[in-house]
């Protein structure tokens, strides 16, 4: 079944050639299909294009000047399909929690630049799963529960373990907290969940939750609530992935190991479901998951023996 584009092609093709036949054999298809196309052709225009004989065609007058807008309309088309509006410089637009900003996004990105300058991004911190359709997402990252929406293709790429930890100038006032009721009597930091309106628990091994119930710092930005921890105002509970540097250096140091989650959560790449990937896209999201999975770039465990 072929369209008016096809029709034009083949008769530009005709055009150029002495007969069908030959035609025919440029575009590898039979005879029959080229002379069917033509009078189709002909029929749509009211027009006769070619003046046949048992040897050869020869086009007619109205056939040559149909044949210049033919060829200019094929070109105007070719064009488009080859410049593709200058796709390599449209945006890939990516959405992640916004602690993951600095540390690990951003220094993609400018790893992905350094080979693929014309790639340009857009990016929408946010502690929410984004509607990546309706929000036009190329790339999302989240950490959690396993991704159902059936609009999306998730994969999971490494594991976020989560430590209770609290600077060694506290440990050293505080001492070390032997057991989850420990932390009833100790300074603490707090998350707060703007979504559901309360404090995010912390999670221990057995099911078991603890939600801080007079934290000395409390805040609903996580960026936030880590660096009280970093500056020692209270013990947190952080992912292993922020945390990692600073128990290796030993300015945090790990505590209730013993509790500590058996099942770490995973950490999402998603893209949306429908559609073909453009190169751009393919390119940024093979380098999240690489970067991702790579342990020395986005630590799941750390190396300091546990307080």
């Amino acid at each position: 079944m072929f369209n008016k584009l096809d029709y034009l092609k083949i008769f530009c093709a005709a055009a150029e050639r002495q007969t069908f036949k030959e035609t025919a054999i440029k575009l590898n298809v039979s005879p029959q299909v080229v002379s069917r196309c033509i009078k189709e052709l002909e029929t749509e225009l009211g027009e006769i294009l070619f003046v046949r004989s048992t040897r050869s065609v020869k086009i007619t007058t109205y056939g040559e000047l149909f044949y210049a807008q033919a060829k200019n309309a094929i070109s105007i088309v070719e064009d488009v399909f080859q410049n593709k509006i200058q796709a390599d410089n449209l945006m890939v637009k990516i959405t992640a929690p916004p602690i993951m900003a600095k540390r690990f996004i951003l220094p993609i990105i400018d790893k992905i630049n350094k080979t693929n300058p014309d790639i340009h991004f857009d990016l929408r911190f946010s502690n929410f799963i984004s509607d990546v359709v309706e929000d036009q997402i190329d790339i999302g990252i989240r950490v959690g529960s396993i991704i159902t929406d059936t609009r999306f293709i998730a994969r999971s790429v490494t594991k976020v373990n989560l430590v209770v930890v609290g600077h060694k100038a506290l440990v050293n006032k505080y001492g070390i907290p032997q057991s989850i009721d420990d932390l009833k009597r100790l300074p603490t930091t707090a998350l707060f969940d703007q979504t559901r309106n309360h404090i995010w628990p912390w999670f221990f091994n057995n099911k078991i939750k603890f939600t801080p119930q007079n934290p000395a710092f409390i805040s609903d930005d996580a960026e936030s609530e880590f660096q009280a921890v970093l500056t020692g105002k209270g013990f947190g509970q952080l992912p292993v992935y922020l945390a990692a540097p600073y128990i290796n250096s030993g300015e945090l140091i790990p505590v209730l190991s013993a509790f500590s989650i058996n099942t770490p959560w995973d950490l999402f790449i998603y893209r949306p479901q429908s559609g073909p990937v453009p190169p751009r896209v393919r390119i940024v999201y093979d380098q999240f998951v690489a970067c991702f999975s790579d342990p020395t770039f986005f630590p799941t465990n750390y190396e300091r023996a546990i307080g």
